[in-house]
Parts: structure tokens; C-alpha cells; sequence
């Protein structure tokens, strides 16, 4: 009966395989892999292994890359080399808090608590005493920004940091036109009536629909900073002395 049960599991996998084409994990997995388990126990392993795989990664793709939920409070983004919202971009490899400043991910459901992330401080004063002169980053615990981030434990990683502007702007992604970017201080952003600017099939929305500004780590002068309001889809600067939401980026 168990042998039954296993090749019948198998044949349901073997079709929903074909269905959704054959560069999926599932696919190399079956007809790539040379070996095999031939006793039973091994042949349940096996098929709880690829119906693990069938659901274990999600990925999202754009111009500028893809994203795939890690599924373990992580998203994985692999960028493209191009120019998108006016930024020259190089393939580069980054990893995502998949939750925001305040937020739990839970790993039942693959979701954040609370639903409404917390807001923070850039700097507390409106100068350059949050910054490195040099390079205009976050660089100091003095910002409740710098510091969410700088302490933030997730997916295995320790080494987070508050996402610049230029990788903060790669998860914008506009209701009517989800293949383009608005570029900086374009105050019309994604020129749209609609909301939910951000990727939300692999970011989650901040509460009942609502998605506020997202500080970035980089500093246009000594008072202002860089911050992207997902309400609109732009990219501007305010004063440093708000509270805003961040989310963490890690690299490679």
C-alpha cells in the first residue's frame, strides 16, 4: 500500500511538474539527479522532499532581477546590470530582510508581526552626525536606523545594514507599470491613483493596506536624507529628524 501511495504522490508531482515547465528546482531535481532510493521508507523521504521543494522558494522577476523568498525570514536578489529609475546598476547579489523595523518573522506562515512595522529616527539632530562624511552613509549607533539594523540576527546572517537608496528603490514596484522605476525627486512617482507601490508578492503590506516612507541609508546633504514613500512610488529627502521604516539588507 505504501509503494501505491508513493508512486501515485509521484505521478501528481510528475504533472504538476509539466504544468509549470521545467526549469523549476522539482525539475532538476527528478531528471538530473543520478541516484536513487529503492527502499520505501527512502521513496516517502524522498517524495516529502520534493512536495517540501514544490512550495519552498517563490520568486518574482523584473528588468533589473529577481527576487525569491528564501522562506526563512530572507529574500534572496540577484540584480541585473542596466539602468532603471535613473540609477546604473551592476549585477550584484543582495539579501533582504524579508520583515521591516519592529517586525517578527514567523516561520508558520511565512509572514511579519505586527503587521505595522515600527518607525525610527535617521538621526536625531538634523546634521551629519548619523553619517560618514566621505560616503554621506549611515555609519554610527547615535541613528535608532543604523542601529535596528546593525543589530538585526535573521536567516543565519549577523552582518545587516540599512538599504541605500539605489537597493531600496529595486524593491519599488508600480501597480500599472511593474516594469519601471521612477526616478529620484520625480514627485509623481508611479502616477497612479492606485496604492501598494511596493512588491508585495514577496514583501509583505504594512498593516490593512497601508505602506508609509521607508528611510534609505544614504544622506543627500547635512540636514536631509534620502527615503522612499511606497504611498506614491518616489524617491526624495526630508529632514533627519522623522520616523520612518526601514528594512535591512545583507551582502552577498
Amino acid at each position: 500500500m505504501k509503494r501505491i501511495l508513493v508512486r501515485f504522490s509521484l505521478f501528481i508531482l510528475l504533472i504538476s511538474l509539466f504544468v509549470s515547465g521545467n526549469c523549476s528546482p522539482l525539475y532538476y531535481l527528478l531528471f538530473q539527479t543520478t541516484t536513487s532510493k529503492k527502499d520505501s521508507g527512502g521513496s516517502i523521504q524522498s517524495t516529502l522532499t520534493l512536495l517540501a521543494l514544490v512550495q519552498l522558494n517563490q520568486s518574482v522577476r523584473y528588468p533589473w532581477g529577481t527576487f525569491t523568498d528564501n522562506r526563512d525570514g530572507t529574500v534572496l536578489f540577484i540584480g541585473n546590470a542596466g539602468t532603471f529609475g535613473g540609477q546604473v546598476y551592476t549585477e550584484t547579489t543582495l539579501t533582504y530582510a524579508k520583515c521591516s523595523s519592529g517586525q517578527t518573522w514567523l516561520q508558520e506562515s511565512n509572514s511579519c508581526s505586527p503587521d505595522v512595522p515600527n518607525q525610527v529616527f535617521y538621526c536625531p539632530t538634523n546634521d551629519n552626525s548619523c553619517n560618514d562624511i566621505g560616503t554621506f552613509l549611515l555609519n554610527n549607533s547615535t541613528s535608532a536606523a543604523y542601529t535596528y539594523c546593525d543589530t538585526l540576527e535573521l536567516g543565519g546572517r549577523s552582518n545587516w545594514r540599512v538599504a541605500t537608496k539605489n537597493e531600496l528603490k529595486l524593491t519599488v514596484a508600480c501597480s500599472e507599470n511593474p516594469t519601471d522605476i521612477p526616478v529620484d525627486d520625480d514627485l509623481v512617482g508611479c502616477g497612479s491613483v492606485k496604492r501598494y507601490f511596493l512588491n508585495t508578492t514577496i514583501f509583505p503590506l504594512a498593516g490593512a493596506g497601508a505602506i508609509g516612507p521607508y528611510w534609505t541609508a544614504n544622506a543627500q546633504t547635512s540636514g536631509v536624507a534620502w527615503y522612499i514613500d511606497y504611498m506614491r512610488g518616489y524617491t526624495t529627502g526630508s529632514g533627519k529628524a522623522f520616523a520612518r521604516s526601514v528594512r535591512c539588507v545583507s551582502e552577498p
